[in-house]
């Protein structure tokens, strides 16, 4: 403190004592509220004007996403084809309201089992498969939102011919001139795939390449992990692809690398990682974060450190030298924390993990490799897969793109792919495709790259299609369709087979055929939704090669003054913009920076206090030629001349939902560093466009609301969560009933990936509002994930804590009902009775949790048939003027009521389990009866780490929480 002033020591002290009189500390979810108080603006003058304009916009059309679900009578049913429930035969039993089918999806780079629940032949509700071992029963927000898509009126319907419509049959018979054009000579002929996760479609991009010499698969992912595999090249002579196994570490390190946001392999390192993070068993895992730009890792991490990211190759150096891996360390380098992380990881060897994110360039990823060979991680935490042929031996988009500029290209076969959005505009796909005299866009929908080619043929959705997909480890899961196809699509493995001549277009049979199943076998692959094969086995491999210095960024020393790094990151909802279509997603908060609707570019407080800048402002980036117009968002923890954008916003041919829905950062990218920009100019323009955040919404601040300790301090006072005892009330005590029902959420546990969310909003028919009603604080979520700060703004600590209804003994809103709408039943549950309410809105104003939600436009849809088809028919549908909120999902439990009673027996614990808890993929929600002390709900809430929120207002909720605890190195000055 000896560089402040001596007015700003007696602001601190002042602010200093205030919070001291608080109970813990003093946490904070915004910057405009951490700066609110005058003191701080003494301590940091720039936070002044950092505050957004509170003008108001012009009301705008978009009502509500759900509002554009209009279109054709989607009134399919069950496939025709022979499919096996979870339960059950399939066929020839009586038939069910409710079943759950096992299929499997690929999404967001990652191989998922999941259950799909279907309503008398329409599925309604995605679940994680409990038998698939990669998520175990877990499923992610993107995951949960494909029954939205799969029900989307703005997909596909019919094949188009020079943006007319068409016919399959048109098209077979150009498929046929296309066989026998290329038969004997196919070096004109090229196919663009994104990554083939599929043994079926792998087998047949053989037979492509057979049925046609010389043609070229190539293959591009907007969102890779080319880098990563290339850096692995160099260390080890050869492609591979590496498996993490955080089961196995108790010390991490990750380097720019998102380990529980985007990586492969999330979900199972959530669980893994939240597993070892049990402070009652005597040892945590310790997290290390080095990054950039705030990720989910970040905040959960023990220690944090926000670095440029030009600078942290440098750090990857020095980390080599101290490990003796043989690289000259960086004498420029500061980084006082470093030998306390060396030390902890030596003091770790084979149960330590160091990971790089796929932004750093390969020769980090060498050095990495090299770093964990040293410390012993090789096979125990970190294991290496070789990688297809077809994907080591197939050509890149920049290969293509240069081809078809220089007219080497006759035909060309875009499979589920976007380029012409996706792919870095230098490349100018877009002009390259003029020169290729016939092009073939295959896809969900009629997208930016469809509008530009000859034919647009519509792809079936993972849920109306066989297929086979095969996991990260090596699992294979089966593929079903759930639903007939909804529209005149087709789906991969037909494509190619009709092209390539195939006779049999039975994709069932191609599977089946692939794996060589069939009978009771079969049906059991079905019914569990994997095949019993050996997981892929790794490779064995010797000590990795490292030449020269991982160094490969332009170091912060010789950026000029007013340039700034930029990253790219996938966006947490969005990912690459192949779901910007999906109303859901585009209004559920990113985990951090409680953005919907728009994406913007996250700057530092202090870069933004330099520049001026307030969240909202227009800037324009520039790097050499490229140009882009985004919004900034000030971002607590973000590397102070680092600025970070993500991809997935500005699509001009995304349906009524998602066009025109943010900025394009795809603008902005290099071909030969698409992750990464160094040297680019940030420029003012004075103009502003008003974000729609949650960040301040439902806001409970000034209350004792996050309590979290360290693992030392937890030791020596392990309730220290615990309040006064519960004070006497002047209402009587409800008489018991045959349950008691409850929740228990373990912050230490919670990510804060916001599944719980979206699964809610799946289950309970939750509508969506639309941007200008988010702005107004309008959004309809029924459990919300606030984040929290604690900290100075420059490198915070994160927090997450999910807020559904407590579900109070003493409910503040049902006093305040004049017509009894909100009432109190014998179990405990605070029911919401909406053909009484009438609107008078007593209760939101009563509610200290604010979680109650009104309709205040009509904002669900009523007359499309695949609104209605959607639609969990076991949960009514509101409409406006109607407050509604969490339920404890009434229905399940009302089902478990009917099945035990129909069997004579009470309901079991675990039996009933909510749409959050189910999602959860930390397992950070427990629910059941609190009645029984051998319940885990109840064994929760006997943890010396369980609190009330807002307890000292003795409304006794039902749903409690677990204290976080982190685990800090007493090594590191300041974080002990």
């Amino acid at each position: 403190m000896s560089s402040l002033t001596a007015r700003q020591r007696e602001a601190a002290q002042a602010l200093r004592a205030s919070v001291n009189g608080a109970r813990g500390e003093h946490y904070w979810r915004a910057l405009e509220s951490f700066a609110d108080d005058p003191r701080v603006h003494e301590l940091f003058p720039q936070l002044r004007d950092m505050g957004a304009s509170l003008d108001r916009r012009a009301f705008l059309k978009l009502m509500g996403a759900s509002m554009a679900m209009a279109g054709l009578a989607a009134c399919s049913g069950p496939p025709s084809d022979r499919i096996v429930p979870l339960l059950g035969r399939g066929d020839g039993a009586p038939p069910q309201r409710s079943l759950f089918y096992a299929t499997a999806v690929a999404v967001a780079g990652e191989v998922a089992g999941i259950l799909v629940e279907t309503n008398e032949g329409r599925p309604t509700k995605i679940e994680g498969n409990p038998e698939h071992p990669l998520n175990a029963g877990a499923t992610d927000a993107i995951t949960q939102a494909m029954i939205l898509e799969l029900w989307d009126p703005d997909r596909s319907q019919t094949p188009y011919r020079k943006q007319a419509v068409a016919s399959w049959d048109t098209f077979d018979g150009d498929a046929a001139v296309l066989r026998q054009t290329y038969g004997k000579d196919g070096s004109r002929l090229r196919v663009l795939s994104g990554r083939l996760h599929s043994t079926t479609a792998i087998d047949q991009a053989g037979q492509w390449l057979r049925r046609f010499p010389g043609s070229r698969w190539h293959i591009h992912e907007a969102i890779d992990d080319a880098a990563v595999m290339a850096g692995l090249d160099l260390a080890y002579g050869r492609p591979l692809r590496p498996r993490l196994d955080v089961s196995h570490a108790r010390v991490i390190l990750t380097l720019e690398a998102d380990l529980l946001g985007d990586m492969p392999g999330k979900m199972k390192a959530a669980r893994d990682f939240t597993a070892n993070r049990d402070p009652t068993t005597g040892s945590m895992t310790r997290l290390y974060a080095v990054e950039s730009s705030p990720t989910l890792t970040g905040a959960n991490a023990d220690h944090t450190f926000p670095m440029d990211a030009s600078d942290i190759p440098g750090l990857v150096d020095a980390l080599a030298a101290k490990l003796g891996v043989g690289l000259q360390s960086n004498p420029d380098l500061v980084f006082p924390a470093l030998d306390a992380i060396v030390n902890d990881l030596k003091m770790h060897i084979g149960t330590s993990l160091v990971v790089a994110g796929r932004s750093l360039p390969a020769p980090v990823h060498a050095c990495v490799a090299a770093i964990n060979h040293a410390l012993g991680n090789v096979g125990t935490s970190i294991h290496y897969l070789p990688v297809e042929d077809i994907e080591s031996g197939a050509g890149t988009l920049a290969g293509l793109v240069a081809d078809m500029h220089a007219r080497k290209v006759d035909t060309l076969l875009i499979l589920d792919g976007n380029p012409a959005y996706a792919a870095p505009a230098m490349l100018d796909f877009a002009g390259a495709l003029k020169k290729v005299r016939q092009s073939i866009h295959f896809g969900l929908y009629r997208d930016e790259t469809a509008a530009l080619c000859d034919w647009h043929l519509p792809s079936l959705h993972p849920l109306e299609a066989w297929s086979d997909l095969r996991a990260a480890d090596g699992t294979v899961s089966v593929q079903q369709p759930v639903i007939s196809p909804l529209y005149a699509g087709r789906s991969l493995h037909a494509l190619l087979g009709g092209i390539i001549g195939d006779v049999d277009n039975d994709d069932m049979a191609r599977v089946m055929a692939t794996w060589k199943l069939s009978g009771s076998a079969w049906d059991e692959a079905l019914r569990r939704g994997s095949i019993n094969t050996a997981v892929t086995p790794t490779v064995m491999l010797g000590a990795p090669r490292v030449a020269g210095t991982p160094s490969a960024m332009p170091s912060s020393q010789a950026r000029s003054a007013d340039a700034v790094d930029v990253v790219f990151r996938p966006d947490a909802t969005l990912w690459d913009g192949r779901h910007a279509n999906n109303g859901w997603l585009q209004e559920l908060p990113r985990p951090l920076t409680r953005l919907t609707w728009h994406n913007a570019a996250l700057v530092s407080p202090s870069l933004a206090a330099e520049r001026k800048l307030a969240n909202g402002d227009i800037v324009e980036l520039r790097a050499g030629k490229r140009r882009l117009e985004i919004p900034i968002w000030i971002a607590p923890g973000q590397a102070p001349r680092t600025v970070a954008l993500a991809l997935g916003g500005g699509r001009w041919r995304a349906g009524q939902v998602g066009t025109g829905q943010g900025s394009n950062a795809n603008a902005l990218r290099h071909t030969d560093s698409p992750w990464f920009e160094a040297g680019v100019q940030m420029i003012a323009t004075g103009r502003r466009r008003e974000l729609a955040s949650t960040q301040e919404h439902q806001a409970m601040n000034g209350r004792d609301i996050v309590r979290a300790s360290t693992l030392d301090a937890f030791r020596d006072n392990p309730s220290f969560a615990r309040g006064k005892p519960t004070p006497p009330s002047f209402y009587p005590d409800r008489s018991p009933g045959e349950y008691a029902w409850g929740m228990s959420i373990d912050l230490n546990a919670c990510i804060g990936c916001n599944a719980c969310t979206i699964a809610c909003q799946s289950e309970n028919n939750i509508p969506v509002v639309g941007e200008d009603q988010v702005r107004r604080g309008r959004q309809m979520h029924w459990i919300r994930v606030d984040r929290y700060y604690t900290g100075q703004p420059a490198a915070p600590r994160t927090f997450h804590q999910p807020v559904p209804c407590m579900h109070c003994e003493h409910a503040p809103c049902e006093v305040v009902c004049p017509v009894g709408a909100t009432v109190h039943d014998s179990e405990g549950l605070n029911l919401q009775v909406y053909n009484r309410c009438v609107g008078t809105r007593f209760c939101a104003n009563n509610c200290p949790y604010k979680v109650r939600r009104f309709n205040f436009l009509e904002f669900s849809e009523w007359a499309s048939e695949q609104s209605k088809a959607r639609r969990n028919p076991e949960v009514t549908v509101r409409s406006r003027g109607v407050m509604e909120k969490c339920t404890y999902c009434v229905q399940r439990i009302e089902s478990a009521h009917i099945e035990a009673d129909r069997e004579g027996r009470r309901i079991a614990d675990g039996e009933v389990v909510t749409a959050c808890q189910a999602v959860c993929p930390t397992k950070a929600i427990v629910f059941g009866n609190v009645a029984d002390d051998a319940t885990a709900v109840a064994r929760a809430k006997a943890s010396p780490r369980s609190y009330a929120l807002l307890e000292e207002l003795n409304t006794r909720p039902r749903t409690t929480y677990l204290a976080a605890i982190r685990n800090p190195n007493p090594a590191i000055e300041g974080d002990a």
